[in-house]
């Protein structure tokens, strides 16, 4: 009705002419802005440069130059995240990429505030998210929404920072079934206030696709999405909601990251990767801090052998990152007036002027801060080194050759001061891959041999392997504890056992704050259910107050997975 009322508004005072300087002619009048449709708004964001590449490959921009849609779209940063292995299968998969990409798509316009009463939703590519609050943001499955409601004149985009994985692609098994979907009835939301927001109509898509309506269920949530009004013209902010409506603030806005500045850098792709590598991409994407970034070149010029040594160890290559990171966002002036700075690995930096120069150590800084949403970068001309670091000095392939003794528990503190976050939970870092890679490493360690067999008989090694994944991983006394007739019947059943084992698997890294959220999304489809009881956390499946399922205490680290040892199998809710 807004949108009616304003074209008619405009017609009114086109029909109308203005006199100027009462000779009767009409006054010019500005020409309208010309809206953009969300393949425009992708093509022209630096920041969706991969999604626009992967669209075009999918066949899929026209789509979005029509039809009404809303688009959860990952920056080149979420991208970034994905195994470079895992990237390219998709962009040489037309069929599987296809599909990845409209699961991030659902028909309509669905605003933030509309995304905030919903538990889950309906994509493009027939499988359904996981809607759920996290520290008062939005998660779509695994993703953070960092930006909501930009207007397109065809819908909506809100940026998230994780690409999405439905769990019919996760396996990376075959290409995705391409048949047109039947188009389904809207379902229509439950009323969020005493009037019900009613979804639009949807637009006709091109034949090639045929989009299914999202199920828009409230769970009564509270949230700090910013809703918007009804326009055909795009905004880089968010728009304040109408008078009367709920005041929902900015924490959809908080814009562009540490990490998403570095790797829209080409300055800094070789920094880029390290953070990767060493599995720093989600401390960036965080708390506030100063990050000096040695370019390519500096890089460059560190001894190859040396570097080479330093990238191959995980915790050497984290210790030496961090020494580059100072807590809090720091401008120029803060630079010049201080001479010290503790670095985020634990050790200080010197800071000095020589002339005009910002030093650091004894590495210049050059330019200005690079600003972030939460925190300052500084380009530096060298790599600095911890003046306590120990260079290992085992080459990579000898280090392959070590068993399963070396692997070491350590635990996690309480406050962990590189990560600004809080844990409860034991982590084991393990030893290089022995087999190629390193979640199948993990799950080779004795205490997981019956779910690794069980595994390798559903053929499901290249569905945990294609990307990176949190495994809920039951050991052998948690199949103990399954009733002979019960396992019989799995292994005598290809799709159950398949169905059983992807429901202990959920996509992405899952953890630290991850884990503090009611449910999680897993392969299978189902929601897992998280409960915690005093230090106690639980898995599995809730039956009113009562969990159904397993506790867990543990944290292994294998590569980018992650795998949390059960002592129960979980069953999913839809097993018949």
């Amino acid at each position: 009705m807004k949108k009616q009322t304003s074209f008619i508004t405009l017609s009114l005072m086109l029909a109308t002419p203005a006199l100027a300087g009462g000779a009767g002619a009409p006054a010019a009048r500005p020409a309208p802005a010309a809206c953009m449709t969300i393949a425009q708004i992708v093509a022209k964001d630096p920041n969706f440069s991969t999604l626009a590449t992967a669209l075009e490959a999918a066949g899929l921009t026209n789509t979005l130059k029509s039809g009404s849609y809303t688009v959860f779209a990952p920056t080149n940063a979420a991208f970034a995240k994905l195994p470079s292995d895992t990237l390219a299968m998709a962009l040489n998969d037309t069929d599987l990429l296809r599909s990845i990409l409209l699961y991030h798509v659902v028909p309509g316009k669905v605003s933030a505030k509309q995304v905030m009463g919903m538990t889950s939703g309906m994509t493009a590519q027939g499988g359904s998210f996981l809607v759920t609050m996290n520290g008062g943001k939005v998660m779509i499955d695994n993703a953070t929404v960092t930006k909501a409601d930009m207007i397109a004149c065809n819908g909506i985009v809100h940026v998230i920072d994780t690409v999405l994985m439905p769990a019919m692609d996760t396996s990376m098994e075959g290409a995705a079934d391409t048949a047109e979907p039947v188009m389904a009835e809207p379902v229509m939301a439950e009323p969020v206030a005493a009037e019900p927001v009613m979804a639009e109509p949807v637009a006709t898509a091109p034949a090639s696709v045929d989009l299914m309506s999202i199920p828009a269920t409230p769970m009564g949530m509270t949230g700090t999405m910013t809703t918007t009004t009804d326009t055909t013209t795009m905004t880089d902010t968010t728009v304040a909601a109408p008078e009367g409506d709920m005041a929902m603030g900015d924490m959809m806005t908080e814009g562009t990251t540490l990490y998403d500045m570095i790797v829209a850098d080409e300055r800094f792709s070789t920094l880029r990767d390290l953070i990767s590598d060493a599995e720093l991409t989600e401390v960036l994407m965080t708390t506030d801090y100063t990050v000096f970034a040695p370019t390519n070149e500096a890089f460059e010029n560190v001894n190859a052998e040396q570097l080479a040594l330093i990238a191959s160890n995980p915790d050497v290559l984290k210790q030496v990152l961090l020494y580059h990171v100072v807590s809090g966002k720091l401008n120029n002036e803060d630079l010049s007036a201080a001479t010290q700075l503790r670095s985020a690995e634990g050790e200080s930096l010197n800071l000095s002027v020589d002339g005009t120069v910002q030093m650091v150590n004894t590495a210049m800084v050059d330019g200005p801060a690079i600003e972030a949403s939460n925190g300052n970068i500084y380009a530096i001309n060298e790599l600095l080194l911890p003046p306590e670091l120990v260079i290992p000095e085992m080459p990579a392939d000898d280090a392959m050759e070590m068993t399963d003794a070396t692997m070491a528990d350590t635990t996690v503190a309480t406050t962990d001061t590189t990560t600004a976050t809080v844990s409860t939970t034991t982590t084991t870092e393990m030893a290089p891959a022995m087999t190629g890679n390193a979640l199948v490493d993990a799950l080779s360690q004795p205490q997981f041999s019956t779910l690794l067999s069980l595994v390798q008989k559903a053929d499901l090694v290249g569905a945990l392997t294609a990307s990176d994944v949190t495994v809920f991983a039951p050991t052998n006394d948690a199949f103990a504890k399954v009733p002979a007739a019960t396992l019989d019947a799995l292994m005598a059943s290809p799709d159950a056992l398949k169905q059983v084992l992807l429901f202990h698997v959920v996509s992405g890294r899952v953890v630290d704050d991850g884990l503090k959220v009611s449910q999680l999304r897993s392969l299978e489809g189902s929601s897992i259910d998280l409960k915690m009881e005093g230090t106690t956390m639980m898995a599995g499946v809730l039956n009113g107050n009562d969990l159904m399922g397993g506790t867990y205490s543990t944290r292994i680290d294998a590569g980018n997975s992650v795998i949390y040892p059960i002592d129960s199998v979980l069953l999913p809710p839809t097993l018949k």
